[in-house]
């Protein structure tokens, strides 16, 4: 007899263990999954035009990773081959989004980058500035050589700007002004001028007005105040259509001791249209 504490050896034996499987195939599911998910994502950031770059990159990810889950699936390594298949496909979506999101996100920018140019333009060799009658011989050189300094925008009042799509401005000779009793902007022993601006539209499209831009400098080159007088000033505004023009009247307020001459610069649309400049003798 066996004096020990075990089992008799000749006694049932336990069964032998079984070798653990390294791994299942369900365990190898995360690369489909993460393509199917990069996908959904890629097609939403595809739909907003200027994320074309993250449309892209989870594009690439996601056919990458839907293209190993797929190899995996035919391996036995992994059960979703449907999901895997399913991301695939959404990232090659996402990539056609993102090519149409740089092709029109490069369409606004060179857009942008026209208007950032301007549209130029030159003077009108048609149109004369009238010469005012009773006009002191003085002033009136003063006001060519004004119009004669060299600057291409710079122009004498009643002369035209044509811009190159067909867009013209004339700025008239000012005319002297009385301010009414309410009048703001205008200070006692200042000198008040109207301004008349007609703006043509010899284009085939409408032009915005609203973002018209005028200034008006005195002789010293300060910046002259405009006057509110009333329905003064009437302002450029709205679209104007085709074939039609637009006129436009400002009052403005300058010190008697540097109201020799006026200076207007107009720019019809902000960043669209370069400034052209009309300087002479005040009304």
């Amino acid at each position: 007899m066996s004096t020990s504490g075990g089992p008799p050896p000749w006694g049932p034996q336990p069964p032998p263990q079984q070798p653990q499987p390294q791994s299942q195939p369900s365990s190898r599911n995360g690369l489909g999954t993460a393509a199917l998910v990069l996908g959904i994502i890629g097609v939403l950031c595809g739909l907003v035009p200027i994320l074309f770059w993250a449309a892209g990159i989870l594009a690439v990810l996601a056919l990458v990773f839907g293209s190993i889950g797929i190899g995996r699936a035919r391996n036995g390594q992994a059960t979703n081959k449907g999901t895997a298949i399913w991301g695939t496909s959404l990232g090659a979506v996402a990539a056609i989004l993102a090519v149409i999101g740089l092709v029109i996100s490069v369409s606004i920018i060179d857009d942008a980058v026209d208007d950032l140019d301007g549209t130029g333009g030159k003077k009108d060799t048609s149109s004369t500035a009238p010469t005012r009658p009773g006009t002191d011989p003085g002033d009136q050189r003063a006001e060519q050589d004004a119009g004669d300094s060299g600057d291409s925008d710079t122009l004498r009042f009643g002369e035209t700007f044509t811009y190159d799509d067909g867009v013209k401005v004339t700025v008239a000779q000012p005319v002297s002004y009385r301010p009414g009793m309410y009048a703001l902007g205008h200070s006692e022993g200042n000198k008040a001028q109207t301004v008349k601006i007609t703006v043509v539209n010899g284009t085939d499209r409408a032009v915005n007005l609203d973002l018209t831009t005028v200034t008006f400098k005195d002789a010293d080159g300060a910046e002259a105040q405009k006057i509110f007088d009333g329905d003064l000033p009437r302002e450029l505004v709205g679209n104007l259509l085709p074939g039609k023009e637009a006129v436009a009247t400002y009052a403005v307020s300058l010190p008697d001791d540097a109201a020799r001459t006026l200076e207007v610069q107009v720019e019809p649309g902000f960043l669209r249209y370069d400034s052209a400049t009309w300087v002479g003798g005040s009304g």
